[in-house]
């Protein structure tokens, strides 16, 4: 039987590879997409989540989710520039993440129902457990959980795309989808779920360059297609990353969270490990904290957390993945 999964996306360009990733991988029961505040304000997520649905010819339904973190915004100064408004940033980095997807505009309407009372009352009433896959900051998640601690009893396990160890970008000690809502993943880490971290470190270690993108034109299919324009797109946002410059590629940091679920074995060193988030506001605010020292005494671990990862191996899966779109 398929593994029941829920996205929850603050789709830009990675999100939407994850995403077209998920919705072609029949070991997959996509039941909904669920957008929030993240790499732009939730009202462009939410439409690019649409685009891609209509790309894929999907009929998975979509959900809107949070506008703002859960209480990061209520410190002046503290988020700047959160939520991303449309036309707000501009230069190279833009690249990464445009307002829009680079796909056509769409009709599509998401649901009725706000993300957070779908999760709640999905997760609370499901006869088979749930697994979860937010790529994104983690608010919709900790709402649900703070909302009705019984969601808990109805998650298989929680796959985030985010955090890093020795690796970070959006300030020196923290990850973007962590940095945007701190408390958010803290309530999770704490919640008792099985928790799974793709970090930084792994995902900077699954590039994909140029000649990955020209392979993923030769398969002339819709979805093949459309990811590898995004991640050409993604190259050039990276053309000054230290990390990437010398690759000339760019990771695509949440479809390693979907390929660490269809194959476990493309992450190469993940650490049972004690992990909490700096929600304190300073210098490492949203700093996901391992205790990596060498005691016997110190707190249990609540959460994997992914070091490395293997480039071949995710490579060779989202190829393979890709080739089976049938139109």
């Amino acid at each position: 039987m398929p593994r029941k999964v829920i996205l929850d996306v603050d789709t830009g360009s990675d999100d939407a590879v994850a995403i077209i990733l998920s919705l072609l991988s029949p070991e997959f029961e996509v039941l909904g997409l669920c957008s929030v505040n993240g790499n732009r304000e939730v009202k462009l997520t939410t439409d690019n989540t649409l685009r891609v649905k209509q790309l894929m010819k999907s009929d998975v339904p979509v959900y809107k989710g949070c506008e703002y973190p859960m209480v990061a915004t209520l410190t002046p100064g503290r988020k700047p520039n959160i939520p991303w408004r449309e036309g707000k940033m501009t230069g190279v980095t833009s690249l990464i993440h445009g307002d829009h997807l680079p796909f056509p505009e769409t009709s599509l309407k998401e649901e009725p129902v706000g993300a957070v009372p779908w999760l709640i009352d999905t997760l609370v009433h499901t006869q088979e457990k749930i697994t979860l896959i937010p790529v994104g900051p983690l608010t919709n998640i900790a709402m649900a959980i703070r909302s009705d601690p019984r969601v808990v009893q109805g998650i298989e396990e929680i796959m985030i795309m985010g955090g890093g160890y020795l690796v970070n970008n959006t300030t020196p000690m923290a990850e973007y989808n962590v940095w945007v809502d701190p408390e958010a993943l803290e309530i999770v880490l704490t919640a008792g779920c099985k928790v799974t971290l793709v970090p930084l470190d792994a995902t900077h270690e699954t590039y994909l360059n140029l000649e990955d993108v020209a392979e993923l034109r030769s398969y002339q299919n819709t979805a093949a297609t459309a990811v590898a324009d995004l991640v050409e797109q993604r190259i050039k946002g990276y053309a000054n990353d230290a990390d990437m410059k010398a690759f000339g590629g760019a990771p695509i940091h949440d479809a390693l969270a979907v390929c660490a679920l269809l194959d476990p074995s493309v992450l190469t060193e993940v650490v049972h490990v004690n992990c909490h988030v700096d929600i304190s506001g300073g210098y490492a605010d949203g700093q996901t904290c391992l205790d990596m020292r060498q005691k016997i005494d110190k707190d249990a671990p609540n959460c994997y957390f992914a070091l490395h990862a293997d480039r071949e191996k995710f490579r060779t899966m989202v190829k393979a993945i890709l080739k089976t779109c049938p139109f």
